[in-house]
């Protein structure tokens, strides 16, 4: 059992499945209960088939180079959502699931309900979930064809999106108030970690102690990630006590 891919895998596809699930959620509860639906099924579904079809193409692709495209993936994530937990934290803010509400941006309110099928509600839930699972087929595929491992890769993906749906059950009106701060900072941690060691493979570098360094990478970046909490809000600090 491959535990650095699963739960790299798990992680990240839990903080996109989640982030989906909350959209859903806001639109159904406010009355488009079929949009919420239909948008992610159709979302997720044209996404999972396009990833089905790319992830038996690129198996073409010499290791070396999907070494280095597989580190380079993984950084841009994990660096992404490392450095805004990182803000989150050191700046106090709660955080949550919509960073940017997506219902807003489009210009949609769902104040009241309204009668019949709503397009401008269903394409908003479509685009959303394509693009969470756009992401999580990313991170899947790189993750699964540069290890090998497609059988956590998968059964990470499936336990994500099941965990998903129970918390949103669970949780019910509480879900909006569910802080990702520190699950989306030790993904992404994880991420930028698994990335360095892949993109290193990639170029040639014989790391010592082998995949064992892993854990090495893991270490300095949480230790990065600690200082830079710790420097940010002692700089904040510093800002707020000068003189106005």
């Amino acid at each position: 059992m491959n535990w650095n891919i699963a739960i790299a895998t798990g992680g990240s596809a839990s903080l996109e499945f989640l982030e989906t699930a909350v959209i859903a959620y806001a639109i159904a509860r406010s009355g488009y209960r079929r949009e919420a639906i239909a948008g992610c099924l159709i979302g997720i579904s044209a996404v999972a088939l396009a990833a089905i079809a790319l992830g038996t193409s690129i198996q073409a692709i010499p290791l070396h180079w999907l070494q280095i495209v597989t580190g380079i993936v993984l950084l841009w994530f994990g660096w992404g959502w490392a450095k805004k937990a990182v803000q989150r934290q050191a700046s106090g803010r709660r955080a949550g699931w919509l960073d940017d509400d997506p219902l807003a941006a489009e210009a949609i309110s769902l104040e009241t309900e309204q009668r019949g099928f709503s397009t401008a509600n269903f394409i908003v839930m479509t685009k959303s979930a394509a693009l969470e699972a756009f992401e999580i087929a990313v991170i899947a595929i790189t993750l699964g064809t540069a290890s090998n491992a497609w059988r956590e890769v998968l059964g990470a993906v499936g336990v994500a999106g099941v965990g998903s749906v129970v918390l949103v059950v669970a949780l019910h009106a509480y879900l909006l108030k569910v802080p990702d701060v520190f699950i989306k900072l030790g993904t992404g941690i994880l991420l930028s970690a698994l990335g360095t060691f892949w993109l290193g493979e990639g170029l040639g570098w014989d790391w010592p102690l082998g995949d064992w360094a892993i854990l090495g990478l893991l270490g300095l970046f949480s230790l990065i990630a600690a200082l830079s909490i710790f420097w940010l809000r002692r700089r904040d600090q510093e800002t707020a006590s000068l003189p106005g």
